[in-house]
């Protein structure tokens, strides 16, 4: 998946989280609704970037770096605080569970873990979006450029084809080829 892909994922991701959090603004029948369909763009983001978590995780635990370790720990805590909001919104849901045919009475319990959760996630993904402050910036920068690809651009095409020889799996050697025509010069 691209960086741009990746991006445009993550803002409608941040998009949707932030209208729901307050059933105020949507009203609660598209607060509940508007979270159930977030689950699948959420799992899909954890999905996208599990290589990436994979390397925080070998990088924590070899105590490399501290920005690493902070990243992991907020991203845990987000996945929590995430996961108990949309259970704890299951059980005090409304209108989704009239549609399954199950009828919720809330207790005071669900309704105040689902209201700190929520806060909990909103403040974790606020921290989490800072932490990757550089990449969206980045990524947000080349939304207004066009895409080059190696049709467009001989130096794009230069380099990948570079990166195909580095990568040979015989590990191939390749001679190079003197710059000069002249006859008389000979190597």
């Amino acid at each position: 998946m691209t960086a741009r892909a990746r991006l445009y994922l993550d803002l409608a991701l941040f998009g949707a989280l932030f209208m729901a959090y307050n059933p105020a603004w949507t009203g609660l029948a598209v607060h509940e609704w508007l979270c159930i369909v977030a689950i699948v763009p959420l799992l899909f983001h954890i999905v996208v970037n599990w290589d990436q978590t994979l390397q925080i995780l070998r990088r924590f635990a070899a105590i490399v770096r501290a920005t690493p370790k902070v990243n992991l720990v907020v991203d845990a805590a987000l996945f929590v605080a995430a996961v108990t909001v949309m259970l704890s919104g299951l059980l005090v849901s409304q209108y989704v569970a009239k549609v399954i045919g199950v009828t919720i009475v809330p207790t005071s319990v669900w309704v105040s873990t689902h209201s700190w959760s929520a806060d909990a996630t909103i403040a974790l993904l606020l921290v989490h979006s800072a932490l990757h402050w550089r990449w969206i910036v980045k990524t947000a920068g080349k939304l207004g450029r066009p895409r080059r690809s190696a049709a467009d651009d001989p130096i794009i095409a230069i380099r990948l084809a570079t990166r195909r020889l580095e990568a040979s799996p015989r590990g191939e050697q390749y001679a190079t080829v003197p710059a000069t025509t002249d006859p008389r010069h000979r190597p």
